[in-house]
């Protein structure tokens, strides 16, 4: 029987799981709502433009998030290094056995454009670079009110660049992110194409965020079952592009013109969240161009779920990184045969 009985239970759909999923992510689950809830609840968002407040604001997420991937980065035994590339910060995430030295993952963190750091997201590198056994660099992009679309999908231009410069091109290596970084890697690749450069051998996207419009069905259809607030999510993004360029496929990517060629690409979602139609919406515009794609879904998770700091040896998420990190081998391993 379900365990949600329509008319009984007042409890809000984000905190009643199905039955379907795993006794492991309901633990997870459980430890990090009481991590959110000793720290008073889901911080507020400033309501402004103004870059400072939004600094302070993200200082005090950051260090959160930071304490939380902590015991992560010690099971694990990652090392980070700092690195500067083409004039963009880099940290690089080195595993603890490390089978190539030099780098050839890349990661754009999520954090809706406005939040985050390559500091702050950590788990998502720290595993795969991981189940790899070789570094992960973790772009750290201007955040917005500061950076918009435009100079930001030039920040990660830029690290390709440098890297082509360095002597690892572009097409032997892959890059991943996670929700707004997701968007941003697809965005970012359809501008090194644009400009005749070579992109990525693959991506891998988790729950990637490619509509700044929020015109996807399950913005409204999930958003009782998910943690998002898309009023403030869409205020943030007339920050990013602007309403005059929200549609521009550097910004909201669905929009771009896959048929001119595109890497082969892994995307990965929950059936919890109100971004699960910018995956399906994405995987249909990258098939029906005749893209190599895969979508793969997972019941009952929500967004992101295979960074949550205290769900990481979940079956769902090693299932998820296992399957990310085998993608990503497969098209390393094809590009430099």
């Amino acid at each position: 029987m379900s365990e949600i009985e329509h008319g009984k239970d007042t409890t809000p759909l984000q905190f009643v799981l199905p039955s379907t999923v795993s006794a492991q992510w309901k633990e997870a689950f459980g430890r990090m709502v009481a991590e959110v809830m000793k720290t008073g609840g889901l911080q507020t968002q400033p309501i402004t433009d103004n870059p400072d407040e939004w600094a302070a604001a993200n200082a005090r997420s950051n260090g959160f998030a930071e304490a939380l991937a902590a015991p992560v980065l010690a099971r694990l035994g990652t090392r980070t290094v700092d690195h500067n590339m083409g004039g963009v910060p880099v940290m690089e995430y080195i595993p603890a056995v490390q089978h190539r030295e030099r780098a050839r993952v890349f990661y754009t963190h999520g954090g809706g454009y406005t939040g985050g750091s390559a500091s702050a997201n950590a788990v998502a590198p720290a595993v795969i670079a991981n189940l790899l056994g070789e570094p992960v660099l973790s772009i750290d992009y201007t955040l917005t009110p500061r950076g918009r679309y435009d100079t930001v999908t030039d920040e990660v231009v830029a690290v390709f660049d440098a890297l082509t410069n360095d002597g690892t091109p572009a097409e032997q290596t892959v890059l991943f992110g996670d929700s707004a970084g997701g968007g941003l890697a697809v965005a970012s690749t359809l501008k090194l194409r644009d400009q005749g450069k070579p992109m990525p051998a693959a991506l891998a996207l988790w729950s990637p965020f490619v509509d700044l419009r929020c015109e996807g069905d399950t913005i409204r259809t999930l958003l009782h079952a998910d943690f998002f607030d898309p009023e403030k999510l869409a205020c943030n993004m007339n920050m990013y592009a602007g309403p005059d360029h929200l549609m521009h496929p550097y910004a909201s990517p669905i929009h771009g013109d896959f048929s001119k060629g595109f890497p082969p690409t892994l995307i990965q979602a929950g059936t919890r969240e109100i971004l699960l139609s910018d995956s399906v919406r994405l995987y249909q515009a990258l098939d029906v161009a005749g893209r190599v794609v895969k979508l793969d879904i997972y019941e009952g998770m929500p967004h992101v779920h295979q960074s949550w700091p205290t769900g990481t040896q979940t079956p769902e998420a090693m299932l998820a990184c296992s399957k990310t990190a085998q993608f990503l081998q497969h098209w390393l391993e094809r590009s430099t045969a």
